[in-house]
């Protein structure tokens, strides 16, 4: 048996679902498990997202039949904006992420982040990490301490930032500008002040934006759609 977590499941025909996996030793890879919609299955209440699990499965084919699986820990007790970053970290990975192809430290590093979300009260610091984390282990990383020239980044100076190139010397009329102190500070990844993390998440999101493409993060549209829900609830005093 093989560590893995569910990051989606979908009803299959009458009694079953596809389930997509995050294993450490196959990468992101889809299973049916026969059954498992049954009220008796005993994959019924394991085969749900950040419950850590053993699995196994059979077939050649892209789309394997689970043979077993059980949980191996408690569930990490995501609730609320953890909850929802939760699936924000598996849309990344499904659309990130190639099946079959494991990608070494990323199952460690997605472990890792779930945990954190349980426990640490600020939830920001964790994405950021966790995405340029997955950024590094496909390939995509960028250098935090020289520009696109080969230049040390300088505290004194500013920069903006360009996606598959890095730190750039800014221009007079350039949006987005970061001074060279708060670049050599974030690349520690101690994102302590406000306008740190809303720094980093500029940085990231210009940074991913090549590689999910057009089309909008689903997680990202549902914790927009709820943050402003519940403002309006607060608003209207209920």
């Amino acid at each position: 048996m093989e560590p893995a977590f569910v990051l989606h499941r979908w009803p299959y025909q009458d009694s079953s679902l596809i389930v997509e996996l995050l294993s450490r030793e196959q990468g992101r890879f889809r299973v049916v498990a026969k059954g498992a919609r049954r009220p008796k299955s005993q994959w019924r209440a394991v085969l749900q997202p950040f419950i850590p699990l053993l699995i196994s499965s059979r077939g050649r084919h892209e789309l394997q039949t689970l043979t077993h699986a059980e949980a191996s820990r408690d569930a990490y007790p995501l609730k609320g904006p953890a909850l929802y970053s939760g699936f924000y970290l598996n849309e990344l990975i499904q659309r990130l992420t190639s099946h079959y192809q494991p990608v070494d430290g990323l199952f460690n590093d997605y472990d890792k982040a779930l945990e954190q979300l349980a426990l640490l009260p600020s939830i920001e610091p964790t994405l950021r990490e966790f995405e340029w984390q997955l950024l590094c282990h496909l390939g995509h990383g960028f250098d935090w301490f020289h520009d696109e020239q080969g230049e040390e980044i300088i505290a004194e100076r500013t920069y903006h930032f360009v996606a598959e190139q890095g730190f750039c010397r800014s221009q007079a009329d350039q949006k987005h500008v970061f001074l060279g102190a708060d670049i050599q500070q974030l690349s520690t990844f101690e994102l302590v002040e406000p306008h740190l993390l809303n720094s980093m998440k500029l940085i990231m999101r210009q940074a991913l934006l090549p590689y999910l493409g057009e089309q909008p993060l689903k997680s990202r549209q549902l914790f927009a759609q709820l943050s402003q829900l519940s403002q309006q609830s607060k608003q209207e005093g209920i």
